[in-house]
């Protein structure tokens, strides 16, 4: 993967491959100035590109653009940057660019280039029509190809279909709505990035306390306090669901109080579900609202989560009962993390990408397919986080505090599961019981004819092939079940609210049960 930590984000590729109109809209996700760097020339040069090659020639051309490249280069500026479809034709160009921050090359069907090149005959000056752009294309092939960080579009999609592309291929997310922005970045090595986003917060924190459970904090404290280049308190709680309490929320507050952090100080979650829910509903809290910054190491928590901001607590009636959204001011997924994680724990991260998958992205089951076979693949599983991570992202963005509906389809299989979690006394894992409740959505959902018969087997065997469970545990009451889930907080008019998908890719929220359907799925009669 390529590190993220230049401010400044290149986008390249060939002619009429829309960079600049991408530039624009991801300037405006990632709270970045746009650069075209054409415009750049065409001011330099005082006359369009066309009109200046054709007076001064292609070489004079390429040397104002190498001039103004060098001037964005050196002023390394937050911004994104449209190049031109030729400007790292030129070694030193592109080893300029390369030091400067990330390149990503967008790769359209040469069929469509020609289609928006005829409508606009003669604006390109090395690709004037179909015939000329596909000499061009041909040139360039082996270059376009070189670039590492490729994105390889299919048909002709909008700009606003783009955009969320590029970030997707980068790793890079920027959730917005909810107080103030905040970057969520998944990388190998992303905790080294702790510094950057350190320096960027105002005020800057003048203490720190780093939160993590029995687990994470000897695997991993040592690796947060290389990045910070200094040890800082910490405070450990012990792992597991059945520690998820307001009595160790209250520990954490005399952890906090301990290390002396006041109001514009912050808290540091490093762990998973658990440690961030814990971490970020004490934060809300301690005098009023400190800021926290969370760590996910799990892949559970950096699919679902890690990401969100929402926290908070369980109380021994159910599972999240007490909690408040407040989201952090950055999130780091280091998926290095990941090749220590228990199988178990990274079978439950899979129920929670499976999910996603399920709610908004079919082509992530591609990727859930060859699990098996690149299970030791840090930059495969990367690409897993970061496809998953933009499902949840997507949904945040429409509707932060879930008034919608959009954000609650991520709320997919978790109303049985979090009813099976707490009658099992949180034997059952999380991502497991969200499996279990997955399926169970996906049979509620074919009897009463949302879904077609064969979807609740092909999500059964999805999971299945996971290694997933998809069955509630034998000689579970369902009566207790039934109870569990009257006190479940996605209720509303005195009703619990089901998320029931349609089809792979699609969901339907806000969907009230009858009671005989419920009692045959809690019964585990299927569909």
């Amino acid at each position: 993967m390529i590190p993220l930590a230049a401010a400044t984000l290149f986008l390249y590729g060939p002619p009429a491959t829309g960079k600049s109109t991408c530039a624009k809209n991801l300037a405006v996700a990632l709270g970045k100035t746009a650069i075209d760097l054409d415009a750049a020339v065409e001011r330099r040069v005082g006359m369009t590109i066309p009109e200046y090659v054709a007076s001064a020639g292609p070489e004079a051309f390429r040397d104002a653009e190498s001039a103004a490249l060098r001037e964005v280069c050196e002023a390394r500026p937050d911004a994104v940057v449209a190049l031109g479809g030729g400007t790292l034709l030129r070694p030193g160009n592109r080893a300029m660019a390369e030091a400067c921050g990330p390149v990503v090359c967008i790769l359209t069907p040469p069929e469509v280039l020609a289609r928006r090149v005829e409508r606009k005959a003669g604006s390109r000056p090395f690709s004037k029509d179909a015939e000329a752009l596909r000499r061009t294309l041909e040139e360039r092939r082996e270059h376009y190809a070189s670039f590492p960080l490729r994105l390889t579009l299919v048909g002709e999609p909008s700009p606003q279909e783009v955009w969320p592309r590029v970030l997707a291929e980068l790793g890079r997310y920027r959730v917005a709505g909810m107080a103030q922005p905040y970057v969520v970045e998944v990388a190998p090595g992303a905790f080294a990035e702790l510094p950057r986003m350190l320096a960027r917060l105002e005020p800057a924190p003048r203490h720190l306390l780093l939160v993590g459970d029995s687990n994470t904090l000897p695997l991993y404290k040592d690796k947060v306090f290389a990045a910070l280049g200094r040890e800082i308190p910490c405070h450990e709680i012990p792992a597991g669901e059945a520690h998820k309490t307001l009595a160790d929320v209250e520990r954490i507050w005399e952890a906090m109080l301990a290390a002396g952090l006041e109001r514009g100080d912050l808290a540091l979650a490093l762990g998973g579900g658990v440690v961030g829910d814990l971490t970020g509903f004490a934060a809300s809290a301690w005098l009023r609202g400190i800021r926290w910054l969370n760590l996910p190491t799990s892949l559970l928590a950096m699919v679902d989560a890690g990401v969100g901001g929402k926290t908070g607590a369980d109380l021994p009636a159910g599972k999240n009962l007490i909690g408040a959204f407040h989201p952090p001011c950055a999130v780091l997924a280091d998926t290095e993390t990941l090749a220590t994680l228990p199988e178990r724990e990274m079978r439950c991260g899979l129920a929670e990408t499976f999910k996603h998958a399920v709610i908004d992205d079919p082509g992530l089951m591609a990727l859930l397919d060859a699990f098996a076979e690149r299970r030791g693949d840090i930059d495969f599983l990367t690409r897993l986080v970061i496809r998953s991570v933009g499902v949840k992202v997507r949904a945040i963005q429409e509707d932060p505090f879930e008034r919608t509906g959009r954000r609650a389809a991520l709320n997919l299989g978790h109303t049985v599961g979090h009813a099976v979690e707490a009658a099992s006394g949180f034997t059952v894992a999380h991502g497991e019981a969200v499996a279990i409740g997955t399926v169970a959505a996906a049979r509620i959902a074919v009897r009463l004819g949302l879904a077609k018969p064969a979807l609740a087997e092909t999500v059964r065997r999805g999971l299945e092939g996971l290694g997933l469970p998809t069955e509630i545990p034998a000689g579970m009451d369902p009566g207790a079940l039934r109870g569990f889930l009257s006190h479940d907080k996605k209720k509303a008019g005195g009703q619990v609210r089901f998320v029931l998908p349609r089809v792979i890719g699609e969901v339907q929220t806000g969907c009230t049960v009858p009671e005989e359907v419920l009692h045959d799925i809690l019964a585990g009669q299927r569909a």
